[in-house]
């Protein structure tokens, strides 16, 4: 039997944390200030974490909740927004794991279709002359699954459209920072913040187990949230949330994201390599960026229980389908032909063979 190689999570591989640095901060913030990091309370979260990172983003530490990572923001926010039964707008595809958590608050997870450079304008203005939603859920940087990145001009006018008919846009933003090439776009809150949730996390950049994301958005909504994450789990993970800031405060997170740049560049271009080149007939979403190439195979393909044909052979997959919301047309969702094939946590020769044999199933 070959060697497995597993394509479905987009995790950190186990090199990429910076374990003494992490260890040092831990150390420092737990034994300096026992009395508010090892007791509850802190609702929004650990304020000096909040007092950097509104730094950071130039906004108030009032307009800014530290949460358990950003999707249990996203489950707070979907709680706080969704009507039972109202639409929320995605990208198609989307974060399996946000179409899911949407899904459970009572929303119809509608997919908007997504083309290289973002999410369908066109589209997106059509399904909102039909059903404004309760928010429109973007990643705009490398996004999972796609790895598409939404241009500037689409960014202006989601900003527009939002404004015009008055519903909330996420946007999450946990790649945006590991860029392998080209510069940077502006986010859709430094074009017009007056209806932009943004979220993002660490896990990414640090650590997926020390749980630690956060959101910025206009202070009434913060305190709503934060009001409801107060009766769902009490209190805040202190201790993860102060190593943080000391790491931030140390300026270790600049130099740590360079390194994560150096780790991952090899791995995203042998991707990029071996898609095009194992797979000519499929359309491939190359990002500059991020933790993910993928691809949607052709339609002649052979996409029967691709799946369980790839385990067969060495390869692990996730199924297509979970990254597809409702169709918002009512055509049929392309999920079987589509491929997800994160890059950060193998190496390029499990890449280069990993492909190998998704090529020889399809």
């Amino acid at each position: 039997m070959a060697d497995k190689i597993v394509f479905t999570r987009g995790v950190p591989p186990p090199e990429a944390f910076p374990t003494e640095e992490l260890g040092a901060c831990f150390d420092a913030a737990v034994r300096e200030n026992p009395g508010v990091v090892l007791q509850y309370g802190q609702q929004p979260g650990y304020a000096p974490l909040r007092e950097e990172l509104a730094r950071e983003y130039g906004v108030s530490p009032q307009e800014i909740l530290i949460g358990n990572g950003s999707l249990q923001l996203q489950d707070l926010v979907s709680s706080y927004l969704v009507k039972a039964g109202a639409a929320v707008y995605t990208e198609q595809p989307s974060y399996d794991r946000a179409i899911k958590t949407f899904r459970r608050r009572g929303a119809r997870a509608v997919g908007i279709p997504l083309e290289e450079d973002g999410i369908i304008i066109e589209r997106l203005e059509a399904a909102l002359r039909r059903e404004v939603p309760a928010f429109l859920y973007l990643v705009p940087d490398f996004q999972n699954p796609a790895g598409a990145t939404i241009s500037l001009e689409k960014r202006r006018r989601v900003v527009e459209l939002a404004d015009e008919y008055g519903f909330w846009v996420i946007e999450d933003i946990p790649y945006r920072k590991l860029r392998y090439e080209g510069e940077d776009i502006p986010l859709l809150r430094e074009i017009d913040p007056s209806h932009v949730i943004t979220m993002s996390s660490f896990s990414k950049l640090l650590s997926p187990g020390i749980r630690v994301g956060f959101m910025i958005s206009p202070e009434n909504l913060i305190n709503e949230v934060t009001a409801l994450g107060e009766d769902t789990y009490l209190s805040p993970v202190l201790p993860t949330q102060a190593a943080v800031a000391e790491y931030l405060r140390r300026g270790l997170l600049g130099p740590n994201i360079e390194r994560l740049k150096d780790l991952y560049t090899p791995r995203w271009k042998t991707m990029s390599g071996a898609v095009r080149r194992e797979l000519p007939g499929a359309q491939a979403f190359i990002p500059s960026g991020g933790f993910f190439v993928s691809v949607m195979l052709p339609e002649d393909a052979n996409t029967q229980n691709l799946a369980g044909r790839a385990k067969d052979i060495g390869l692990v997959l996730t199924p297509g389908a979970a990254f597809f919301a409702d169709p918002e047309e009512g055509e049929k969702a392309e999920g079987d032909r589509f491929v997800r094939l994160p890059f950060c946590a193998v190496t390029p020769e499990q890449i280069e063979e990993g492909v190998r044999r998704l090529a020889s199933l399809v």
